[in-house]
Parts: C-alpha cells; sequence; structure tokens
C-alpha cells in the first residue's frame, strides 16, 4: 500500500509542472461545453423535455459528460505505447513493482488530479452560470461517486490493452486518438445513448463504454430507479472484471513476445 500511495502521490505532483498546458485543458473542455450547452438550447427552443430530460437537466448531462470524456484522450495507454514504441519496455518490466500495479497507481494520481483541479470547479461553476440541474439526491449523489470509481477501472484496463496494441501496430497516436473518438461516441459523450436507435442504445447500455459517461450522469440525475441503479453498477463491476482478465492475457501475451524478441 505504501508504494501504492508513493507512486500515486508522485504523478499526482508531477503534473504541477505542466499546468500552462493543463490551463489550456481547462479552457478547451469548457468552450466545448458552452458549445454543446448553446447547440442544445437551440432543440429546446420549442419544447420544454426531450425524452425526460428538461433543458436544466440536459445543460447537467452535457457538463458531466464533457468533464468525465475529456479523460480519454489521455491515459496511460499512450505512455505504455510509447515505452513499447521506444523499446524502453524491457526497462520497466525489470522494476521490483508490475507493470499492472505502477500503470494503475500513475492512472489513479492522474484522475485525483483530474477531480481535484479540474471536474470539481468546472462542474460546479458551469452549473451555476448554465443553471444546470443538482444531483437529484443525495443516495444518488453517492452512488454516482461510486459509479465514477468504478469507471477508474473500466477506463484503465481498456487503455491498459489499447497501450499494448503498439506491438502491432508500431504506432501510438493513431491508437490514442481512435480510442478517444470510440469512447467519446460509444459512451454518450458526444451524443447522449438514450438519441441512439432504440435497439443500438438498449445494447449499448449494457456495454462496458456506457458505463464509463451514460451510466454515472444518469444515475447523478436520478433517471435510473433503485433496482435499476444496482443492475447497471453491478454490471459496471462485471465489466471490470471481465476487461481485468482480458488485460492479463493481453499482458501475458506481451511478456512472451518481450521475450521473443530480446531473444
Amino acid at each position: 500500500m505504501q508504494k501504492f500511495y508513493t507512486l500515486v502521490r508522485m504523478t499526482f505532483l508531477s503534473k504541477f509542472a505542466y499546468m500552462k498546458a493543463f490551463w489550456f485543458n481547462i479552457a478547451g473542455t469548457a468552450t466545448s461545453i458552452f458549445i454543446y450547452y448553446f447547440l442544445w438550447k437551440y432543440v429546446f427552443r420549442s419544447q420544454e423535455s426531450l425524452d425526460g430530460f428538461t433543458m436544466a437537466e440536459i445543460t447537467t448531462y452535457v457538463i458531466a459528460a464533457r468533464m468525465l470524456s475529456s479523460q480519454f484522450g489521455g491515459g496511460i495507454n499512450t505512455e505504455l505505447s510509447l515505452w513499447i514504441y521506444e523499446g524502453t519496455i524491457s526497462v520497466e518490466l525489470l522494476r521490483p513493482v508490475s507493470l499492472f500495479f505502477t500503470l494503475f497507481a500513475k492512472r489513479t494520481g492522474e484522475f485525483f488530479f483530474f477531480i481535484l483541479f479540474k471536474g470539481i470547479p468546472i462542474t460546479v461553476l458551469c452549473t451555476w452560470i448554465l443553471k444546470g440541474a443538482l444531483p437529484y439526491g443525495g443516495a444518488e449523489f453517492l452512488l454516482f461517486v461510486v459509479s465514477v470509481c468504478i469507471s477508474i477501472g473500466i477506463m484503465f484496463f481498456m487503455e491498459f490493452m489499447v497501450g499494448i496494441c503498439a506491438f502491432y501496430t508500431h504506432g501510438y497516436w493513431g491508437l490514442a486518438f481512435t480510442k478517444s473518438a470510440l469512447l467519446s461516441i460509444l459512451s454518450g459523450g458526444i451524443v447522449p445513448l438514450f438519441l441512439f436507435p432504440e435497439g443500438l442504445a438498449s445494447v449499448l447500455g449494457y456495454m462496458p463504454f456506457a458505463g464509463m459517461v451514460s451510466v454515472p450522469v444518469q444515475i447523478y440525475l436520478g433517471k435510473y430507479d433503485a433496482t435499476e441503479t444496482l443492475v447497471y453498477i453491478s454490471i459496471q463491476i462485471i465489466w471490470v472484471i471481465i476487461l481485468y482478465l482480458a488485460a492479463k492475457l493481453f499482458y501475458i501475451h506481451m511478456l512472451k513476445k518481450v521475450v521473443v524478441q530480446g531473444g
């Protein structure tokens, strides 16, 4: 646990070295929130609700969705892909802690930094300025936090597998861009899943992507009853387990490939 805490702390503190870039990142996310807000305001000009969502609720959905999906552009997949691309992965594998452990600690540190210096401030400020809806209730807010925490696991294992794909593509920027685009669309980060065709929306609702944006935000807004909330959180946990096992297989195959190439 001490090693984990140390790695999380080091990653958290290292982010302060890139504050100028971080401010531009914040500005970009805030701009996208306002653009989406005015697009939705145009949609709601002649109606008070859309599929059970009021303008205030859609505003909150946009703010939370853009905040959560803004993480898709980074992640440990870029760092892992770069290690593979530059050939330094063998050095990382020789460290006294596992690659899984190291990268998860780094992702956790990144997430804490994101929440404290971007997530909370921008969400509160934009909700106040744009008059978004507040959490449906205290229980919904706590379950939203739980759902977001579980989504870190989903995101991490997906990023880990995407990073390992650099072994086969021999590049990393294309992988990062493709991952970001697909996750933003399939998670409901750009267009809410309830606007997709009914059959597709139903399928995507049970996929791991929904657990990264759509599910947490709809829990926050009280769009699920107690049973539905527990079902969706359970689905998130199941996907974490499935993705962990898949990432483990990717990791084992990567180790074999490193040994073969090293030999």
